[in-house]
């Protein structure tokens, strides 16, 4: 019994050795002040896997190798493409000059202007999305450039596979990059394999491995959906290459995915184009000199005529980059409201900055809408999300719960004057952990065409009172409070 008791002891004491020693790096490190708490938390309270959670997604850890290749990319990359921002007219008309701010400080993060001259779509059905993207690609004649966090093999996605092939016989370059998480079934799947032999190249992004956890945060992942093709159509938003009803077999009361994606034409494509070809270069097996040869024709304008007039700012935000570009355009895009503010989101755990910003709105006057599903499939975000509800309600903000399926639809609308279509959250996971990519669309006419999609959600939503949430049971006011402590983290 006494080795035994030795033993004991000295795990007890290495244990608590390496949680004192990880919670001084994490004060050390001034993180949030929100993050350090939670994490301190974590480690203190919790032995042994407390430290492990900190080892695998403590700090974000993207490997020095593939840091140093990301910026050496990013600055070949935006060499080229610097000369076909010119083409594209950005000084903002009178009429957005109070918007011109955020722009400024887009540009600031992300290295791009925002430009003008755009045609813009709104889609919002799956089946309308997947017609118009077969129809694109079935007419390229160069490139088809694919990115998505989600690719399923059932129902019409295989229609986007058909496609591509059909466009690699017929000479067109396509590449397809999928996040290793987020399409872990379809990495390796008869599809992907069809799509090889093709002459698809088909990557995965930020792959998972033994060796690549010692090295590098593995939780970190690409969240984007962009489609480009030839250089003069695009896609970008929140619809992912899947169902609607994936999860459905899983949980029948989650309901069909409801989501909003933008097509594209004009010089905002470029933008979308460098977004993509960034993180290919990343994770492809192309060598980087031979591409960099193609870049210039990779990055072309579109010459083709057509009577776009949007402002559009492409945001790339992710690790490695500006860390808080979407987080702080979010804030400022806030704080410009004057009269309107309608945000819909699946997830909603906001940091202090977010909250903040949304309660002074309501209390400056602002009509400030929060729309957010009734039921998750993250039910721990969804209950840390919860615990900010009080407060909001409090400031005048309507929260209202969309009953009609799972709304996934990421989308902010200011004033009805300019409209934001986003693959990011509004969580910490999106403010400064996840490859995302948000546009930024000062349009009246556009803005007012998402307003009505968001009217929509809001008609097939319930409201959430003052009254009735402050009269929630104790155990439901636990589970939300209990769940914020851990909002920094998720």
């Amino acid at each position: 019994m006494g080795d035994y008791a030795w033993i004991s002891w000295t795990l007890f004491g290495l244990d608590w050795l390496v949680r004192i020693a990880l919670a001084l790096r994490v004060i050390l490190r001034r993180t949030p002040v929100p993050t350090t708490l939670a994490w301190l938390l974590v480690l203190l309270l919790i032995p042994v896997v407390g430290w492990v959670a900190y080892a695998m997604v403590g700090e974000n850890r993207l490997g020095s190798r593939r840091a140093a290749r990301a910026q050496r990319l990013a600055r070949e990359i935006m060499s080229h493409a610097a000369p076909l921002w010119t083409r594209g007219t950005q000084d903002f008309p009178p009429s957005m000059s109070p918007y011109e701010h955020i722009a400024s400080l887009c540009s600031l993060s992300s290295g791009t202007p925002p430009l003008s001259g755009n045609s813009v779509e709104i889609v919002s059905e799956w089946e309308e999305l997947i017609s118009m993207l077969v129809s694109d690609i079935n007419g390229a004649q160069r490139t088809c450039h694919l990115l998505y966090y989600i690719w399923g093999e059932d129902g019409r996605a295989a229609d986007i596979a058909d496609a591509l092939i059909q466009a690699a016989k017929r000479g067109v370059k396509c590449r397809v990059l999928v996040d290793a998480v987020g399409s872990l079934d379809f990495v390796g799947s008869e599809t992907w394999e069809r799509l090889s032999k093709a002459g698809i190249e088909v990557v995965e992004a930020l792959p998972v491995n033994p060796l690549r956890l010692l090295f590098a945060r593995v939780d970190l992942r690409n969240h984007r959906k962009i489609a480009v093709i030839d250089g003069r159509v695009a896609y970008a938003g929140s619809h992912n290459l899947v169902e609607p009803g994936f999860k459905l077999a899983r949980s029948k009361k989650l309901g069909r995915y409801v989501d909003a994606t933008v097509r594209l034409r004009g010089p905002a494509v470029q933008a979308l184009q460098t977004a993509f070809l960034s993180d290919w270069l990343l994770d492809s097996l192309d060598d980087v000199a031979e591409v960099e040869k193609q870049l210039s024709h990779l990055l072309t304008l579109d010459e083709e005529p057509h009577d776009g007039v949007s402002i559009v700012h492409v945001l790339p935000t992710g690790p490695g980059m500006d860390p808080v570009a979407i987080n702080h355009a979010l804030i400022a895009t806030i704080h410009s409201a004057s009269d309107e503010l309608i945000m819909t989101t699946p997830y909603f755990v906001p940091d202090e900055a977010i909250k903040t910003a949304i309660i002074i709105a309501a209390r400056r006057g602002v009509e400030v809408t929060l729309v957010v599903p009734a039921k998750s499939d993250h039910p721990i975000v969804c209950a840390a999300g919860r615990s900010h509800y009080q407060d909001l309600l409090d400031a005048g903000v309507r929260i209202r719960h969309f009953t009609d399926g799972l709304l996934h639809s990421k989308t902010v609308t200011v004033d009805r004057r300019i409209g934001l279509v986003m693959s990011a959250n509004f969580d910490m996971r999106s403010f400064f952990l996840n490859y995302e990519v948000s546009l930024f669309i000062y349009d009246d006419d556009l803005a007012s065409m998402l307003r009505f999609l968001q009217v929509s959600y809001i008609e097939k939503s319930v409201e959430i009172t003052r009254d009735q949430w402050a009269n929630r049971s104790m155990a439901r006011r636990l589970l939300d409070n209990a769940a914020q402590l851990l909002g920094p983290l998720l």
